[in-house]
């Protein structure tokens, strides 16, 4: 018997950040879809596709207003088109330290 991949039910912050960013992203004209950060602060994972100046172009309407800070993962260009992961992070105010792990916008921060 193979058990199958059942995907987390998001927290209610998770669920109004990506029900906020689908209804933008639709008014942009890019895809959007969702994953599971690696770290305690991420909120989530956006992919954004669609042609690169689209994409490129939509961001900041997608993002402005949620409350929380950004971090580009990657970008690539695939057979579908233009594609960029961000992770959507509580505010760096609002975030609790949570020992060997920081982003790379926090390695500024280092105190030892």
């Amino acid at each position: 018997m193979t058990q199958r991949h059942v995907p987390p039910v998001p927290t209610p912050e998770q669920a109004r950040v990506q029900r906020t960013l689908r209804e933008r992203a639709k008014v942009q004209g890019v895809h959007v879809a969702f994953g599971v950060g690696r770290r305690a602060t991420d909120v989530t994972l956006a992919v954004v596709r669609g042609e690169r100046l689209v994409v490129l172009g939509a961001l900041a309407a997608l993002f402005d207003g949620l409350g929380l800070d950004e971090e580009i993962v990657r970008s690539s260009e695939t057979p579908e088109g233009f594609e960029i992961v961000i992770a959507l992070l509580q505010p760096r105010a609002l975030r609790r330290r949570v020992p060997g792990e920081r982003r790379a916008s926090e390695l500024g921060d280092l105190e030892d």
